[in-house]
């Protein structure tokens, strides 16, 4: 079970970092979306805190 839990955070890490690269390479000249910013960053510290639980 920790070692799914892991996977799983380590792929929702991955998810988040995808979409923070996306959100920057997409961003027009106002900057990025505050909103696809945000999902990204809740996404990389969901996954990260699931990674600390399997410790």
């Amino acid at each position: 079970m920790k070692g799914v839990l892991y996977q799983v955070g380590r792929m929702l890490q991955l998810f988040g970092m995808l979409d923070l690269l996306y959100d920057i390479v997409a961003a027009g000249p106002l900057g990025p979306s505050p909103r696809i910013f945000t999902v990204g960053i809740v996404i990389f510290v969901v996954g990260w805190a699931l990674t600390r639980l399997t410790r």
